[in-house]
């Protein structure tokens, strides 16, 4: 007993931190905003380390936090609310808050479709209000396909739930698609990927699968859906 109470001791305190440095992490300024439209903000901005520039994307949607999150740790959605995803399947999950996704692109015409593997792990504030989905690419976790494996991409999604019940979405995201393609052709498609994601979620969390759903928690810590129909 004391073992497992010291366990989700520490993955309590691990999140609360992981979730305090990703605000840290996402302050920065320098942003460009790209389009604006159906209250759906894009911004762009170049990075030092990359010719890839890297976007932020902010919504508001009129749901809870576990609805979104269950959206997430469905991969059966996927397909229906990441812009171009072809396929996608949970191939290993430490737990309910570090879940591992494989996931394919279905690249436009002439373009080599797209593979990667991607950890994803959360965090949260001490009131559950605020979450952080780091969602990272991992490699060396399955074997290479005929697609072009995607090994350099970083991201996370910020949410909030506002006072009036909404919750406010900030997703950051940078990331090399491997391959030939020039930076100037990728760069020029930046807009597309998060506007079209953020509004197909939109559309998703409201399905009653999702709507219903309720993270169960043990000992304050979150560790199972205490509802799911998905």
């Amino acid at each position: 007993m004391l073992g497992n109470t010291l366990g989700k001791s520490s993955n309590w305190l691990l999140s609360i931190l992981l979730f305090s440095v990703s605000f840290v992490v996402s302050a920065n300024q320098d942003w460009s905003l790209e389009k604006e439209d159906e209250g759906i903000s894009i911004y762009s901005r170049a990075v030092d380390y990359s010719n890839f520039r890297e976007f932020r994307a902010e919504v508001t949607l009129e749901t809870s936090i576990d609805s979104i999150i269950a959206v997430f740790q469905d991969p059966n959605s996927f397909t229906h609310w990441v812009h171009q995803c072809s396929s996608a399947e949970v191939i290993k999950q430490e737990s309910f808050l570090d879940i591992y996704v494989y996931q394919v692109s279905d690249m436009p015409l002439l373009v080599s479709d797209r593979d990667i593997v991607i950890r994803d792990v959360y965090s949260y504030s001490k009131d559950f209000k605020k979450w952080s989905i780091d969602v990272q690419a991992v490699d060396n976790v399955l074997p290479e396909t005929d697609k072009i494996r995607i090994n350099n991409s970083n991201g996370i999604y910020n949410l909030h739930q506002q006072e009036d019940g909404t919750v406010k979405i900030t997703w950051f995201q940078h990331a090399d698609p491997a391959g030939a393609l020039p930076s100037w052709l990728v760069n020029s498609l930046i807009v597309d990927f998060p506007f079209n994601t953020l509004s197909s979620l939109r559309e998703l969390v409201k399905e009653e699968k999702y709507a219903t759903a309720k993270i169960g928690y043990e000992d304050g810590v979150p560790t199972h859906w205490a509802v799911r129909n998905f």
